[in-house]
């Protein structure tokens, strides 16, 4: 029983003592694995961010529309063109949406290699600006929609 315990003993401290360190190539990769799943989590925050306001910009639309028709609104050329800012930015989102899902389909696990890292990181990049330049173009519309209303 005695020597069971010794083998034992000996074997996982063989098998601790053998623990192999990462290498630098396989450090590069976990940072860029973390750089690339902070690019996913920032799209994704970026996106909860403006998924809320789309109702609103539909809502605002349609106020303005049905203000311009009645003549409430006493600049039809400016009604039309805030107007069209709402359908852009509602449009942009929709389109957007469709193309990252198509990009990076949900519950799709982070790449693992190098290779795939590289093929992946460059349009995750750009849907991340280009998320961010849509919330801008959302923010700016509905802020001129506001003004628009007097809200």
């Amino acid at each position: 029983m005695k020597n069971t315990f010794y083998i034992i003993a000996i074997a996982m401290f063989t098998l601790t003592s053998c623990k192999k360190e990462a290498t630098a190539e396989e450090k590069a990769l976990a940072t860029q694995i973390e750089a690339y799943d902070a690019l996913m989590t920032e799209a994704m925050e970026v996106h909860d961010e403006i998924m809320p306001k789309m109702g609103e910009l539909m809502e605002l639309q349609g106020e303005i529309t049905e203000k311009a028709e009645t003549g409430e609104l006493s600049d039809a050329n400016q009604s039309s063109i805030v107007a069209e800012e709402l359908t852009k930015s509602h449009d942009g989102m929709m389109t957007w949406m469709k193309d990252y899902s198509e990009k990076f389909p949900y519950g799709e696990p982070s790449p693992e290699t190098k290779e795939a890292i590289d093929e992946k990181l460059p349009a995750l990049e750009q849907e991340v600006e280009e998320i961010k330049e849509l919330r801008d173009q959302t923010m700016e519309a509905i802020e001129n929609a506001k003004a628009l209303l007097n809200k």
